[in-house]
């Protein structure tokens, strides 16, 4: 794939969208804009021209913008981030990290030498809600992080896959119907299913785990010493590591400030192995476990990648950020290769 396309969409997908966003800024503001065969958007004001290193994403947290800031500074150019739509929320997060946008209904933040443009409040383009799709609902992105985490999966029986996902067996079939409605799943005659496009389905995953999945797995905080937290072994406590841990684990990359345990219930032996006290601005948080697989087999007392990416990206603190970025780059994109 042409390296100004990343999205996961396949070429044909992220150029579309690279015309429907260039499409729509001229609609609503009049400038000309178009796309390059190599995925470079143009945009013409006057006699200047200005090209733009081109993301194709899903925008409907605050993550995404972080997340292309962090490839920009590390690339040392500046990222447009072309979407479907893009909430006035984002867009505003948007203008303030200097992140230019586009999307299709003809919002955009775009900024250099002789041009401003900021536009927003444009309404979300006629489709599909995605509160309709079974797999956004919290017991479809359960069985979507399954899949995604265990890919072999989609060959299982819906049974196998409701164990391993820890739902229950009725919603299985709705869920696996809506991923193939929507190109996320292909089944073969005599062979099993498939996923496809699964950086799309990660990056759909990860967007809505913050909003309607975790607020369910009954989070709590406690304050504990932190040095003490570093060196606890949380596997004999049927627990896990996310978070800041996670990735310390994962990349070596950054000492925790803050703790994110997911674990089983009941938590009083693990509060107690770790001197914790309740406090609900404490530098500890503890969640349900909600997937019976292992996670990585090198860090067996981290969650699996996937959780921890999900997790970093949705605190939008640069450091945490650039983490996420080294956990896809090093433990998630790879898997995407070898499933090819």
């Amino acid at each position: 794939m042409n390296k100004h396309l990343e999205s996961g969409l396949g070429r044909t997908g992220e150029l579309r969208i690279l015309h429907e966003v260039t499409a729509a800024l001229r609609q609503s503001t009049g400038i000309k804009a178009g796309v390059r065969r190599d995925g470079t958007v143009e945009v013409s004001l006057g006699r200047r021209t200005y090209r733009f290193r081109a993301s194709v994403k899903t925008a409907d947290r605050f993550a995404i913008p972080a997340l292309i800031k962090a490839e920009s500074e590390k690339r040392g150019e500046r990222t447009l981030l072309a979407a479907s739509f893009v909430t006035r929320e984002v867009a505003e997060r948007c203008r303030r990290l200097r992140v230019p946008f586009l999307d299709t209904a003809g919002n955009a933040y775009l900024e250099g030498p002789g041009l401003l443009v900021y536009v927003v409040g444009q309404p979300r383009p006629a489709g599909p809600d995605a509160r309709d799709y079974r797999a956004l609902k919290p017991a479809g992105l359960r069985i979507v992080f399954a899949l995604l985490c265990r890919p072999a999966l989609v060959e299982a029986t819906y049974r196998e896959i409701a164990a391993t996902a820890g739902v229950a067996l009725g919603t299985v079939g709705p869920v696996m119907k809506d991923l193939e409605a929507r190109g996320y799943l292909r089944f073969r005659k005599g062979a099993g299913g498939r996923l496809l496009e699964p950086a799309r389905l990660v990056e759909e995953w990860v967007t809505h785990y913050p909003a309607a999945l975790r607020p369910k797995l009954n989070p709590r905080r406690f304050r504990g010493d932190g040095e003490r937290l570093a060196k606890m072994d949380l596997a004999g406590l049927k627990a896990c590591w996310g978070g800041e841990p996670a990735a310390a684990k994962l990349t070596g990359y950054l000492k925790p400030a803050e703790f994110t345990i997911y674990a089983r219930e009941p938590v009083a032996k693990l509060v107690a192995a770790a001197r914790m006290r309740a406090d609900g601005a404490g530098n500890v948080e503890v969640l349900d476990r909600f997937w019976n697989f292992e996670g990585d087999e090198e860090v067996p007392d981290a969650v699996p990648p996937l959780l921890a990416y999900a997790d970093l990206l949705a605190t939008h603190e640069g450091r945490d950020v650039e983490a996420a970025r080294m956990i896809y780059e090093q433990r998630i994109a790879p898997g995407f290769r070898e499933a090819d």
